[in-house]
């Protein structure tokens, strides 16, 4: 029994071997592959009759059209900010937050200061300078988030910026509305429209202008517990405040009086704020739709009952689940229900009359996508 055992062992071992053996040999063959494959991919040889240097990577159909779709997004989203940039924000001093914001402060600094020196006009184009302080911003999305983001944030910068620049050279027509203060509100809600509903669109595809959006990114994602966009929101403030330096090189202390230096100085950053908040606002709405719905959720002993009528009169789907209270200790049936903001009266009505000790609760959802639904593209 003791030889057998033995035996065993040692035949196992021998096997053991062998197959260790085998497999360094395969391990060593593809190494050899790979250094073949590498120095014929380096030498520019790819037409090789071998299989397998014949391989290349392809997209699918389906991805090609995905990246297409992606990259013309990308463009045209780049392009609708920038005009609308240009034609907004940076005529009337506007600084809605972001490096954005503080692109265009510095440049109507300029413009106050040296309104006729083109070289400097140039040097601190609010595009070029939104570029060159998005760098940084660009290269530690790359390293701490993702490529693909950081890559589609580079392209935007610099597309945004490209034609910012064009737009200024060529001398396209700008709302600027500084000769009438009474059409300055105008110009603030137009431009916090345009820059939400631009900002909402990115958001959905996964890009960004960059900058604080960035910072917005890294924060979350190295604490989940951190409130990103309170820091975002603190930023964006910061930079609307700022926009108050035009209003004191503006400052004409020997002719204004002091309610005039008053309104001088603190209306660029009321524009400002306006301009920040009406964009949040428009930003909301792309992301979670104009169309409201709800999710109704009946704690009842009726389930059966309830969710058929809901299903007969409404024709909306119901899920049914199980739940136990805490005190009494006695189980019932939770059912749930999304329905349209018009069926929501119907719905109560039916739940009050199949079972009025029905424990009802509603929750606004803003967007739902699915059968009976909008879509959530």
């Amino acid at each position: 029994m003791g030889e057998n055992f033995e035996n065993t062992n040692i035949q196992g071992e021998e096997q053991l071997a062998e197959e260790t053996q085998s497999a360094f040999d395969s391990a060593a063959n593809t190494d050899a592959q790979e250094e073949v494959a590498a120095d014929t991919i380096t030498a520019g040889t790819l037409s090789a009759t071998s299989d397998t240097k014949d391989k290349k990577i392809k997209l699918t159909k389906d991805e090609t059209k995905a990246l297409a779709k992606h990259i013309l997004i990308l463009i045209a989203l780049a392009c609708f900010r920038s005009i609308t940039t240009y034609m907004f924000t940076i005529p009337n001093g506007f600084a809605p937050g972001g490096l954005g914001g503080i692109s265009s402060i510095i440049y109507n600094a300029v413009v106050l200061i040296a309104p006729d020196n083109q070289v400097l006009l140039t040097i601190f184009d609010p595009g070029l300078t939104m570029f060159i302080m998005n760098i940084p911003f660009i290269i530690a999305a790359a390293v701490v988030l993702n490529k693909k983001f950081a890559i589609s944030t580079f392209c935007i910068v610099s597309i945004y910026s490209a034609l910012m620049f064009l737009l200024r050279v060529v001398n396209f027509p700008q709302f600027d509305v500084s000769a009438q203060p009474g059409y300055k509100i105008l110009a603030a809600l137009a431009g916090g429209a345009t820059a939400g509903f631009g900002l909402g669109i990115m958001l959905r595809h996964n890009m960004s202008m960059g900058g604080t959006d960035i910072v917005g990114k890294i924060l979350h994602k190295k604490n989940p517990d951190t409130s990103a966009q309170r820091w975002i929101l603190l930023c964006d403030c910061i930079v609307a405040s700022l926009s108050g330096i035009l209003g004191i090189i503006m400052l004409d202390l020997d002719t204004m009086t002091a309610s005039e230096a008053i309104v001088t100085v603190l209306a660029p950053i009321f524009f400002s704020f306006v301009s920040l908040v009406f964009g949040s606002i428009t930003t909301d709405i792309v992301q979670a739709g104009f169309l409201s719905s709800a999710v109704i959720n009946v704690i009842t002993d009726k389930p059966d009952e309830i969710s058929n009528a809901i299903s007969e009169k409404l024709h909306r789907g119901v899920t049914m689940s199980t739940a136990v209270g805490c005190y009494t200790k006695v189980e019932h049936k939770v059912l749930t229900c999304v329905v349209s903001k018009r069926q929501i009266s119907a719905a109560k009505k039916i739940i009050e009359e199949v079972d009025p000790l029905a424990f009802t609760y509603i929750v606004k959802a803003h967007e739902v996508a699915g059968k009976g639904f909008h879509s959530a593209g």
